[in-house]
């Protein structure tokens, strides 16, 4: 695994053993960043984050700040040591900040109650296949407290594979925008909408 494109363009990703992750393909990282692009002065939030490599290739590419969040220490380790290469690799550039929290995605809104509307992206790679008790994007999507935390100016893109529909407005706040399908896999984009009135 490793960056693409930016000023830390070909560093290479420390990743865990095994199939314990599943990484992003190249081909996904590149679709969506071309989607988002330029990031120049944007705030960029990584959710169930695992070695940090959606976030770290925005920093990247310019972004301003970037937060991310896991939950796994041994990958919180990993995005530590990927943070300090790609940010070894800016040189006497200025790079953007960075924070990481070590949590479940589910905590969020709670952790981070000072950046409420704040992020400009949230970039949420969760499990394809979650277990009936685990926080995936479905559950994601439909947790009212943290879409009102997100805020209606915040840009959602979900990746998911192809062949499942996330439960989207009405089912959920959050109204599908577009989609990218690219292989097996699925990028939505999607903001919240007001709720329905009582």
């Amino acid at each position: 695994m490793r960056i693409i494109s930016g000023h830390a363009r070909r560093i290479q990703l420390q990743t865990p053993a095994g199939r314990e992750l599943r990484p992003t393909s190249d081909r996904v990282k590149e679709t969506l960043f071309a989607m988002l692009e330029p990031l120049a002065d944007l705030r960029i939030l990584d959710l169930f984050a695992g070695t940090g490599a959606l976030g770290l290739e925005a920093l990247s590419r310019g972004a301003a700040d970037v937060v991310f969040v896991e939950r796994n220490p041994r990958h919180v380790h990993l995005i530590e040591e990927n943070l300090a290469a790609v940010r070894k690799a800016f040189g006497n550039q200025p790079a953007g900040a960075a924070r990481i929290v070590t949590a479940d995605v589910r905590q969020t809104a709670r952790r981070l109650p000072d950046l409420a509307g704040a992020f400009d992206f949230i970039l949420a790679d969760p499990p394809y296949r979650p277990a009936a008790t685990e926080y995936g994007g479905d559950a994601l999507l439909r947790d009212p407290d943290f879409a009102a935390w997100a805020g209606p100016e915040t840009l959602l893109v979900l990746e998911h594979e192809d062949g499942t529909e996330p439960p989207w407005a009405p089912a959920s706040l959050w109204r599908l925008i577009k989609q990218r399908r690219i292989g097996d896999t699925v990028l939505s984009f999607a903001r919240t909408s007001p709720p329905p009135p009582a």
